[in-house]
């Protein structure tokens, strides 16, 4: 059996589907009960807390203009867009320039050396550089035909990256599988102090290379099909633009019986043609992938 058919069938044994959508744009989407609204975050109602505004269940920052919840509040919609969404935003955003997603103020721009001196700008058919010969922020290679980029990344906090993917596990979740996760809530509730959190939360970073789709996401979270398995509880899973992202989302109340056994963790598989696609997944790419642990300097909380 191939590796790759080998990843395959792990997930086929271990997880299912809790939750997936694959996002191009259209029609608004809202998660939730428009008529009775509690904020799964805080877990407020009206009086207390408002529900006027429209919350992203995906930042938009990577293309999401379609998903959104009726279960998040005013209040907790801007602290994770001040805090944690903000931190993902300056984590992701090199990708995010050269993948070409447009995000709520259209593609973003690097920009980076004494007064901007040199910067790299997405355009729908492409990307353009401004060079300060002052700055070596990239390498020409005319012999081999390649062009090498040094980009920096914004300053960010690694946990604030942690929370915002589980954040956004939580925010697709089933309302049938929140029990599961309550100390998860607890850690990402607006207002808490920074803490690491107290379970793993393993990281896998998978780069597609080739053309990719810049308006194209592919969300999910899957389950342990049952408690035997020595494996987390659950996962997610975000691709969009060149970048697949997938981490633990940390279940204390499933994993505590597993905690300090060696529990098996695999990156889950980039699929090379549109056939084994529709078999298997909603991750339609053709991709070539490499897989790192962490998440640049981030421990694992």
């Amino acid at each position: 059996m191939s590796k790759w058919s080998d990843l395959v069938a792990y997930y086929d044994e271990y997880y299912q589907i809790a939750s997936a959508w694959c996002l191009r744009p259209g029609n608004k989407i809202f998660l939730g009960d428009k008529e009775n609204r509690k904020c799964r975050f805080c877990r407020k109602t009206t009086p207390e807390v408002n529900f006027r505004n429209e919350a992203h269940a995906l930042p938009e920052c990577i293309g999401n203009k379609i998903l959104f919840t009726y279960y998040e509040c005013d209040t907790c919609n801007k602290a994770f867009g001040d805090g944690c969404e903000n931190d993902f935003g300056n984590w992701s955003l090199p990708m995010r320039t050269m993948s070409r997603i447009r995000g709520s103020s259209g593609i973003p721009t690097i920009k980076q050396g004494p007064h901007g001196a040199w910067r790299v700008e997405g355009h729908p058919a492409g990307l353009s550089l401004s060079v300060d010969e002052t700055e070596a922020f990239y390498e020409d290679d005319e012999a081999n035909k390649t062009l090498k980029l040094h980009l920096r990344r914004a300053s960010y906090r690694p946990v604030m990256v942690v929370q915002a993917m589980v954040k956004i596990a939580l925010s697709i979740m089933p309302e049938e599988e929140m029990a599961n996760f309550r100390q998860a809530l607890g850690w990402i509730e607006p207002g808490k102090t920074l803490t690491q959190m107290a379970a793993p939360t393993p990281f896998f970073y998978t780069f597609i290379s080739g053309p990719v789709a810049s308006d194209l996401i592919t969300v999910a979270v899957l389950t342990r099909r049952h408690d035997n398995l020595v494996t987390p509880y659950s996962f997610l899973l975000l691709v969009y633009g060149h970048e697949m992202l997938q981490m633990v989302i940390p279940s204390i109340e499933k994993d505590r019986q597993h905690y300090g056994k060696r529990m098996e963790f695999r990156r889950f598989p980039c699929f090379q043609n549109e056939a084994a696609v529709r078999q298997v997944t909603p991750c339609p790419w053709r991709c070539h992938s490499t897989a790192r642990s962490g998440l640049g300097t981030a421990p694992s909380p």
